[in-house]
């Protein structure tokens, strides 16, 4: 258990005695069976010190609030209950896909401060000791739907270049991809525009890596132009940086009001004003 953690042995047996967990099922005076499920709890509970910054005794009370729920659950969490833990990697991808599914959903329907890791788990059929073995928690899911955006919008771009040599007519196939996607999964966004939901500031520098993810393959597209002549000579990071604070605005314009802002003329709009702003002198 502490190498599948990386938290001493001391520190278990701290957790088991401070009540934190749930003792395990002792086998010999000094050896104790740990069901796979305790992986998932050390690790919340790391989660709760190094990221949270909570203090042991209230860690203690959500621990147990979460232990009880998974004992109403029935889902083979209890320890020594003899279920196995979910098996090989498409299962956890099934698994995954479902928690997601059920999380757009949910945080779209009764918005995400209303919706519990209870609701999710329901939804998308699976046991709350699925759910903790992919996530710590809500925050964790939403970061993760945050991420897989990211991933569709680079792949759905990748496939539109791929033929494409001319790295100012690249940007402008990316763009109307961006806004697409926006609009798809506007619910979800909406709540990265709230100000990621959480108030984490972990979940804002996460959220500010991914969007550096994008601007750097916009710098690195902007610089391959200006070398071979398809984009006049800018300074690549400043120009990948102010397309993307332009492109960031025009998208929560659109959310302030979808009905009455039409996203297609922001959308043509966004791709005049880059081709004005790189199109070689």
């Amino acid at each position: 258990m502490a190498k599948a953690t990386g938290v001493s042995t001391s520190a278990i047996n701290y957790y088991v005695r401070m009540g934190l967990l749930p003792p395990p099922l002792k086998t010999h005076r000094n050896m104790a069976y740990y069901h796979p499920s305790y992986v998932q709890m050390i690790n919340y509970i790391k989660r709760l010190q190094l990221q949270k910054h909570l203090p042991l005794e209230r860690i203690k009370e959500i621990m147990a609030a979460k232990m009880e729920i998974w004992r109403e659950m029935d889902r083979g969490l209890e320890v020594g209950g003899g279920q196995e833990a979910p098996s090989g990697p498409a299962k956890k991808v099934e698994v995954r896909e479902k928690i997601m599914e059920a999380g757009v959903r949910l945080f779209s329907r009764k918005g995400y401060h209303f919706t519990t890791e209870r609701d999710i788990v329901s939804a998308a059929g699976v046991s709350m000791g699925e759910f903790h073995e992919l996530y710590s928690g809500k925050e964790d899911l939403l970061m993760d739907l945050a991420e897989e955006g990211v991933r569709v919008f680079r792949a759905r771009v990748a496939k539109e270049i791929a033929s494409v040599d001319d790295m100012l007519e690249r940007i402008k196939i990316a763009i109307p991809v961006a806004f697409k996607l926006i609009v798809e999964n506007r619910e979800i966004y909406n709540l990265y525009l709230e100000g990621a939901a959480t108030g984490d500031l972990s979940f804002d520098r996460k959220l500010s890596q991914m969007t550096m993810t994008i601007a750097e393959d916009l710098r690195a597209t902007i610089a391959r132009g200006v070398r071979d002549g398809t984009i006049r000579k800018v300074n690549p990071a400043i120009a990948a940086s102010a397309i993307m604070g332009q492109l960031v605005r025009l998208a929560n314009y659109w959310m302030e009001d979808p009905l009455k802002h039409d996203i297609d003329e922001i959308t043509r709009e966004s791709i005049e004003f880059v081709t004005r702003a790189l199109k070689p002198d």
